[in-house]
């Protein structure tokens, strides 16, 4: 269990770390210069940088999507639209300074809007009908911010307006967000940003749970969910009636349900390396699994990454699981987030030019 735990963790190097692997040969690196073209099942839409994270935008014409600086690099990136219709990428402007009501903590100053690089994203109907893209931001500081989406009917105008923020305690290295009704949210804090790699890899052999799900609520900051405790928390959603938390352990190669009410894990379900985790309008759960060696491939280069992967659906009653896609090379790999809309699955990736989809039957 412990080697099957140290392997696993590599692949969170793989993006960033050496290009060698412990024994000192060099890793094959995966990433490809690979033209725009689709397959019989699968069809991309490129021009875009990283595009990590999906949500569907209201009107469901366009998705919103997280560009996402690299794995421990976090250099400056956005947040752009996918428009469906054209499968063109289209820009997202982000208005700083309104003069607006915050809804994050009120302590929370503006970003360094320079540095603003994000990751995992939320949107959701607040109760006053607003709509609101909670952000993972990990550009000069680790924080949520808050943004109002405003949108036309076809949603061809767009704009976010930025309405706050709130900075997690201690040293956090947060990773997905999930919004609630009430206007707070559940965030995941994978390890202490601080650790070094070598101490980090040790706890992790040990069997050292270095992660947990933060809850924050507007009176009361942050609070830590101690049933979440576990090896890396990545993903993360709740159920349409918020009474059910959904998180993907990566390291713990499952996901795990807790009950609202209780605070107890009560399920959970094996899926290797769970990245991003979403909801459909049905409810079932929709999981990215990553399925790459990382001892041996590594997406390091410029190009496309085509390690293989999967995409998992569950039953968020039963939990049971099912795999509706494996796959390995072109035209795209390293699935971070599945995200259905209608018959079609879109799929983001932590590396590349692409975001892709597929069809599902029901």
């Amino acid at each position: 269990m412990r080697i099957i735990a140290g392997i696993l963790f590599l692949s969170l190097l793989s993006a960033c770390g050496p290009k060698t692997n412990e024994t000192g040969t060099e890793k094959k690196n995966t990433s490809q210069s690979t033209t725009c073209e689709g397959s019989p099942e699968i069809a991309v839409y490129c021009g875009f940088e990283n595009p990590e994270d999906l949500v569907i935008m209201p009107g469901g014409a366009q998705l919103l999507v997280s560009e996402m600086g690299e794995f421990q690099v976090h250099g400056p990136s956005g947040l752009t639209r996918l428009d469906l219709a054209t499968g063109s990428r289209m820009d997202l402007d982000i208005n700083w300074q309104p003069d607006l009501p915050l809804w994050g903590a009120s302590d929370c100053p503006a970003p360094d809007t320079e540095l603003f690089s994000p990751h995992g994203i939320d949107l959701i109907q607040r109760q006053d009908g607003a709509h609101q893209l909670l952000v993972v931001n990990h550009g000069g500081r680790e924080s949520v911010e808050f943004f109002e989406l405003r949108s036309s009917e076809d949603a061809s105008n767009a704009e976010l307006l930025w309405r706050g923020c709130a900075v997690p305690p201690g040293d956090p290295f947060i990773n997905d967000v999930s919004g609630l009704k009430d206007g707070g949210f559940f965030v995941t804090h994978m390890w202490d940003k601080s650790t070094a790699f070598p101490v980090l890899v040790a706890k992790l052999l040990a069997g050292t749970k270095t992660g947990w799900v933060y809850e924050w609520q507007p009176e009361q900051g942050f609070t830590l969910l101690e049933s979440s405790v576990e090896l890396m928390p990545n993903g993360i959603a709740v159920s349409e009636d918020n009474n059910k938390i959904f998180v993907n352990i990566y390291m713990g190669n499952k996901t795990i349900r807790i009950d609202r009410e209780t605070g107890l894990v009560d399920g959970e379900f094996e899926v290797q390396q769970p990245d991003n985790i979403t909801v459909d309008e049905t409810g079932q759960l929709w999981v990215a699994s990553h399925r790459h060696n990382a001892v041996e491939q590594t997406c390091t280069e410029a190009g496309v990454c085509l390690l293989p992967f999967a995409i998992v659906r569950a039953d968020p009653v039963s939990l049971e699981s099912e795999l509706v896609l494996e796959h390995e090379g072109a035209p795209m790999g390293y699935s971070t987030v599945a995200l259905k809309v209608g018959e079609q699955i879109f799929m983001g990736s932590a590396h590349g030019d692409r975001i892709a989809s597929f069809k599902v039957s029901d």
